[in-house]
């Protein structure tokens, strides 16, 4: 069975920290063609990216995100509409660790993954 993807394929990212929200930037910068829609439950977060004042600092962020912001780069909290209408999905959100054995504090917290 092959599927049949969107093509261009629209992508949402789950996370506006400060992986999520420059590396969606950049690929929608080189990707014109892509819808890029960065998500997170933060509003002053998503607020920032949306203002002249981003919530992080990276040389060249702010020319890059205002150039693509609206044409193809979007912001938003409304994360089941996001998902809804993507055809791929990047997740960019702290992982857990575990709290308690050997790697606590440190090691990911691989019970919270379902597995088959």
């Amino acid at each position: 069975m092959t599927l049949k993807y969107e093509d261009p394929p629209k992508i949402c990212c789950l996370g506006a920290g400060y992986v999520g929200g420059p590396t969606m930037t950049v690929m929608a910068k080189k990707c014109p063609e892509i819808k890029v829609t960065v998500c997170d439950l933060n509003e002053r977060r998503i607020a920032a990216w949306n203002s002249s004042a981003l919530p992080i600092y990276e040389p060249g962020l702010q020319e890059v995100v205002e150039e693509a912001r609206g044409r193809n780069l979007f912001f938003s909290t409304d994360i089941e509409s996001a998902i809804r209408e993507c055809t791929i999905i990047f997740v960019s959100v702290p992982t857990p660790t575990k709290k308690s054995g050997i790697g606590a504090g440190e090691a990911r917290c691989t019970s919270l993954i379902p597995l088959p």
